[in-house]
């Protein structure tokens, strides 16, 4: 698939063979104060970096630490938080994301990597899109939405939050530590004691040695 430009709230290129770190969360799981809070100290630290660092290499390099700086508070907020929907605790509604995660997959829209589903969020890391990343999430959020709602007896209410964070695996380092990252997501917040026992972890076989 050729790059191709597409957008949210900012612009984004989507890479040839980009592997996609992946994340989104519930309606309503965080106060609008403290994620806003966060999001503008983020933006005004990457302002400045990009108006004080004059070497490119450079200044990406900081860039990216201020992102993946940024997503570990974001993260953490989420974990810890105690605001709003935890639906995704719910076995029936975690399954249904769980199974559009296999269906994709086997349809080939992606190769999936790993996920772990959270009580109010979600993490994934996929590659060999077939369709450009926003389309992708969009179906996806669009048909888990419809079928949790019918769950939950909800209409007219939005089940997932309106944007994602997407980060391009840009390195063998980086996918090792974002898949490790990931699948000890449960592991850290204190739902269980190993990875394998989160029965809405998977990681692919085939990425079993990027394991630490």
């Amino acid at each position: 698939m050729n790059k191709e430009f597409y957008s949210r709230r900012l612009p984004h290129w989507q890479p040839d063979n980009a592997v996609f770190d992946i994340c989104f969360r519930l309606a309503n799981s965080l106060p609008k104060g403290k994620w806003q809070a966060l999001k503008d100290a983020r933006d005004l630290r990457l302002l400045e970096l990009k108006e004080t660092i004059e070497n490119e290499e450079e200044r990406k390099l900081a860039l990216q630490k201020e992102h993946d700086l940024y997503f570990g508070k974001y993260d953490k907020l989420l974990d810890q938080n105690d605001f709003g929907p935890t639906w995704l605790k719910q076995p029936e509604i975690a399954t249904i994301v769980s199974e559009a995660f296999d269906f994709r997959h086997k349809q080939g829209i992606f190769k999936l990597v790993c996920f772990s589903i959270m009580p109010n969020h979600v993490h994934a890391i996929f590659y060999k899109t077939q369709k450009p990343l926003f389309r992708v999430l969009h179906s996806f959020k669009r048909q888990t939405a419809k079928k949790a709602n019918l769950i939950l007896e909800r209409t007219g209410r939005p089940f997932w939050h309106s944007e994602s964070y997407d980060h391009v695996i840009r390195n063998r380092t980086s996918f090792k530590r974002k898949v490790n990252y990931q699948l000890q997501n449960p592991v850290e917040a204190g739902l269980c004691s190993h990875w394998s026992d989160w029965e809405f972890s998977y990681l692919n076989p085939e990425f079993s040695h990027w394991l630490t």
